[in-house]
């Protein structure tokens, strides 16, 4: 959704910005490309290899940082003292992590079964699954994969690994198909997300990179997320009202004044992909594009 994104992102071509979720530098080379010679750029992303990609595709003027979403506050507010005119998070994971065996995010390819974002940081998807009981299993699948059939699949898995340990995307997949043959082609993908979404810790991430942009955004600054399923929307979603429509005192109106908006809408609801780019980019179907823009301080 690069036209939606640059229309309701950048207001100032002078202006700077940064893109939280940096990936293959695509949805970075689209902003750069409307900022005039004063604006201004950076970038971050936990995966160093995406880190690596986009330097080879962006110029040099623009900053690249490998970090992650919870150390951007302090990274960014050293760079930029007077605020960003726009924050762009894309959600979920890139084509280039889904499409490298190397990496097992995608149950597709025979692979090690790791799926972290930054490949030296905290333990595999394996490692996880060796850890974690069945109960916890079931309650990761039920929770981070919003799959019915958590607790079948989490049994299968346990009685699996007392005869070795699940080491690659094909182990674990073959696993699955066999436990609920009938809807496997629906569970495979919300096992996979559930183990991506808990080894990266993406529920705490996305909570502090929200709080991070609004930190840094400018007052008539923009926020611009994309999301990719609920898990990432809902938040998303509670992130924008609460400042939109912040919470009034539970003694109100009696003893304080009504909250003050902090944040506006300048379009109502989740923008969707139209039909032509789901033709193009069927991995766009389940998008959500939301905007928030800040016009008070906390």
């Amino acid at each position: 959704m690069g036209t939606e994104v640059i229309h309701w992102l950048i207001t100032d071509p002078n202006g700077t910005y940064a893109d939280f979720t940096v990936g293959g530098g695509g949805h970075s080379l689209l902003i750069w490309s409307k900022l005039r010679e004063t604006g201004r750029l950076c970038g971050i992303d936990r995966d160093p290899e995406a880190i690596a990609e986009a330097r080879r595709r962006l110029p040099t003027r623009n900053e690249l940082w490998n970090i992650q979403f919870s150390e951007t506050a302090s990274k960014l507010s050293e760079w930029s003292e007077q605020g960003f005119s726009g924050i762009l998070l894309d959600l979920g994971i890139s084509s280039h992590q889904i499409d490298e065996a190397g990496r097992g995010f995608s149950y597709r390819f025979d692979g090690p079964l790791d799926l972290r974002m930054s490949p030296a940081a905290g333990e595999s998807a394996a490692d996880l699954l060796a850890r974690l009981s069945e109960a916890e299993l079931k309650t990761l699948l039920r929770e981070l994969g919003e799959d019915s059939q958590a607790g079948r699949i989490a049994r299968a898995i346990a009685h699996a690994r007392t005869a070795q340990p699940i080491r690659t995307t094909a182990e674990l997949a073959s696993i699955v198909r066999r436990s609920v043959p009938a809807t496997a082609h629906k569970s495979l993908p919300r096992v996979f997300q559930a183990l991506r979404m808990a080894v990266n810790h993406e529920l705490a991430e996305l909570d502090a990179g929200l709080a991070a942009a609004w930190r840094l955004l400018k007052c008539s600054g923009r926020l611009v997320v994309l999301t990719y399923h609920s898990l990432e929307d809902r938040p998303t979603k509670q992130f924008m009202q609460g400042k939109v429509y912040p919470p009034a005192p539970a003694l109100f109106p009696y003893v304080a004044p009504a909250p003050r908006a902090l944040g506006r809408y300048p379009v109502r609801g989740p923008i969707l992909p139209s039909a032509d780019e789901i033709a193009r980019n069927p991995r766009a179907r389940s998008a959500k594009l939301r905007v928030l823009e800040k016009i008070h301080d906390d």
